[in-house]
């Protein structure tokens, strides 16, 4: 009997000191913490695709840069942190899925890494994915952790990625680039010149003389609707694109091609920025005008390059710009 008791607590004494063992040599963290309440606290944003792309968005003397070059959008900006501080856990990715899960983050998940007051350590590094099946919330893993998990924001509807300028599995800096073209304080713009590429005697200069706008063209030179002049260069307060395409494959061949428009806007200090605009192809092309025939180009929007930059612009806010000089009403 004694000799079974010693037997025993041998045997229970073995399986005590396997699983101690195993305990300690066997990483098997489940991390789920993906929120950080203190958005203010956050000085830097980065974000690393599998394809090599990545992006630094920082707070800077300046403002928010991204790529220490460009301001950031304020809305793309505060959509990232209220993401980052509103996540949470919704339920662990399933056993049975897991191993295809965790496959999947290794080939296409971007990473992100956010900084507090450390600039040389990450607070919190984690990696985005795709989203659940039921299209409310994203695949999530910490670093370090064993467990994936479906995160997601309680009240909202959709995956997460785009919420931190994620394009699908691709990083790009132009998703978080403030979509400014021309940004005037009232009083400071001293002429606008447009230029029609294809009809020269539409063209016209409108600048500010004293109290008054002067208009010139090649038929006439006249003094316009204070009021209107004042409108028009206050237009200038505020004109941006819709995105930039500097990645795209024939950005060369666009800026080759021949103009359509462009505008030149002169500050009081003499200092100029111009838009160039270029036509674009239908989106469809079975688009059709209302005589039936195929258009020729978009009605809707336009090819724009200021400086390095090939953006897309909308006719709906140039419309506004290039103006019909036949139709301007003058003193």
């Amino acid at each position: 009997m004694k000799k079974s008791i010693i037997t025993l607590l041998l045997i229970i004494g073995i399986i005590a000191y396997f699983f101690i063992n195993q305990s300690n040599n066997t990483i098997d963290v489940e991390l789920r913490d993906f929120a950080i309440e203190d958005t203010s606290s956050i000085t830097k944003i980065y974000l690393a695709d599998r394809r090599g792309n990545e992006a630094t968005v920082e707070r800077t003397d300046k403002g928010w840069m991204v790529d220490g070059e460009y301001a950031v959008r304020k809305d793309a900006l505060k959509t990232a942190l209220s993401t980052i501080k509103n996540i949470a856990v919704k339920h662990p990715v399933s056993d049975v899925m897991h191993n295809r899960i965790i496959k999947n983050l290794a080939t296409s998940a971007v990473k992100v890494e956010i900084y507090t007051d450390n600039p040389n350590k990450a607070y919190k590094t984690y990696y985005v994915g795709g989203e659940n099946a039921d299209m409310i919330g994203s695949f999530m893993l910490i670093e370090n952790s064993s467990r994936a998990f479906v995160v997601y924001i309680p009240g909202f509807t959709g995956f997460l990625a785009p919420r931190y300028n994620i394009d699908g599995s691709t990083v790009k800096t132009e998703l978080w680039r403030n979509r400014s073209i021309f940004s005037y304080n009232k009083g400071s713009v001293q002429s606008v010149k447009v230029i029609y590429h294809e009809d020269s005697t539409k063209n016209y200069n409108i600048s500010k003389k004293e109290q008054e706008y002067i208009i010139e063209s090649k038929n006439k030179v006249a003094a316009m609707d204070y009021i209107l002049g004042d409108a028009y260069f206050d237009i200038f307060k505020s004109v941006n694109c819709e995105g930039y395409l500097n990645n795209m494959s024939y950005k060369d061949s666009v800026i080759n091609s021949a103009p359509f428009r462009s505008v030149t806007v002169t500050n009081t200090n003499g200092d100029a920025q111009t838009l160039v605009a270029y036509h674009k192809a239908p989106e469809r092309e079975e688009y059709q005008d209302s005589d039936g025939q195929k258009r020729k180009y978009d009605v809707d929007r336009m090819f724009g390059k200021k400086d390095n930059d090939l953006m897309l612009i909308q006719f709906y806010t140039f419309d506004k710009i290039f103006l019909d000089i036949d139709k301007v009403s003058t003193k």
